[in-house]
């Protein structure tokens, strides 16, 4: 919850601590010290031979590199910041599921396509992974009622189903390029970014942003 680097170690000397709003306690804390995160990130000491620890179940062997000596807990860009080893333990069990999912979507869509139907312990197992609307191809007006998909009128109001909620995606979406957040960007993040929008790489790291913003 705090840190105190002393000045005879290169930091300010000086207690930072984390910000606390109304009693909670932020979870992210940006360090505003330059001293002080010279010596996280390990700027004046020589590197040090760290074991990588590797992947038993994928059978991913660990290894001896040679790395900066920076403080495990910090980083320089929110993106970076190392896991916890609970939000590690969460993330592997969400990436398995997720994987088990995305095999039984794949699945579902074959089936259909050939126009098999779906025996009753599968679709049961399906109803609950998924919105059961979704299995079943149901769609929603705009008042929210469920109408089986293809229909062109609500069944329930009568409303043009032209302008309905759809929660079947739909087989040709318009792609759109995802919102990234320029200001969480590190300096060669934004120079890479302004070379492929053809912008000019050169300048600060708010004059990139600025930049890229307009």
């Amino acid at each position: 919850m705090s840190v105190s680097i002393p000045a005879t170690s290169g930091g300010c000397g000086y207690t930072h601590t984390r910000p606390v709003t109304r009693g909670v306690a932020a979870k992210v804390w940006k360090l505003d010290c330059s001293s002080c995160e010279s010596y996280l990130r390990g700027d004046r000491k020589p590197k040090v031979i760290k074991v990588i620890p590797g992947d038993k179940e994928q059978g991913i062997p660990s290894r001896m590199e040679h790395v900066i000596d920076a403080d495990p807990q910090w980083s320089n860009t929110p993106e970076a910041i190392p896991p916890t080893p609970d939000e590690q333990h969460v993330n592997k069990i969400r990436a398995e599921k997720g994987a088990h999912e995305l095999q039984m979507l794949q699945a579902l869509i074959a089936a259909k396509g050939a126009g098999m139907s779906i025996p009753d312990n599968a679709m049961w197992l399906l109803e609950q992974n998924f919105d059961p609307r979704l299995i079943h191809g149901k769609v929603v007006c705009v008042n929210g009622h469920e109408n089986s998909a293809g229909v062109k009128f609500c069944g329930e109001c009568g409303i043009d189903m032209a302008t309905r909620g759809i929660i079947e995606p739909k087989q040709e979406e318009e792609i759109t390029e995802p919102f990234i957040d320029i200001f969480k960007l590190d300096f060669r993040s934004l120079q890479k970014m302004c070379k492929e929008r053809g912008l000019s790489a050169k300048g600060t790291t708010d004059e990139l942003r600025k930049r890229l913003n307009t």
